[in-house]
């Protein structure tokens, strides 16, 4: 009995004491990534700064490209063109019950080794929901973190249709 708890707890340990990556890049020659400040033309005035400092962690986090300021072997830049919020929903008692948030962006994925863009999309469109009330449709979720969640979106259209391309 000791046995099988010893080796069961040797297994876990060998299965999430290693970190390994699965993911992959359609571009090995990328190694190195400088991440620019997006324009912000929105009437969120520290939404760029968000989006900025987001998109920089989530590389970091990705490990498929190093985050440099100097010398980068591809860039990403872009303009939030606009932050909006709508009525989504409305209660039974014709109450305010969820909000839609809609980031409108431009973004641009360079190769500067060689001299090549690998993705641009001049009006990319993310929408996410939130709740203004407990008996809502988004569940539950917070305007704050509805924009995280935009911004996350945000990374993963930008890397499925960049290094995931094949």
């Amino acid at each position: 009995m000791v046995k099988k708890f010893v080796c069961l707890g040797l297994l876990l340990t060998v299965l999430f004491g290693c970190s390994y990556s699965v993911y992959s890049n359609a571009y090995p020659h990328l190694k190195k990534i400088a991440v620019r400040a997006f324009e912000n033309r929105s009437n969120q005035f520290d939404l760029g700064d968000k989006v900025l400092n987001r998109l920089s962690e989530s590389f970091q986090n990705d490990g498929r490209l190093k985050l440099v300021t100097q010398q980068p072997d591809c860039t990403l830049e872009g303009t939030i063109q606009s932050f909006d919020e709508n009525i989504y929903s409305f209660d039974s008692g014709n109450n305010v019950q969820d909000y839609m948030l809609r980031l409108t962006c431009s973004v641009t994925f360079t190769d500067l080794i060689e001299n090549s863009v690998i993705y641009e999309n001049k009006n990319l469109v993310l929408t996410e929901p939130y709740a203004v009330s407990a008996s809502s449709t988004a569940k539950s979720k917070s305007k704050e973190e509805a924009t995280d969640e935009l911004i996350s979106q945000l990374f993963k259209t930008i890397v499925q249709n960049s290094l995931e391309t094949w």
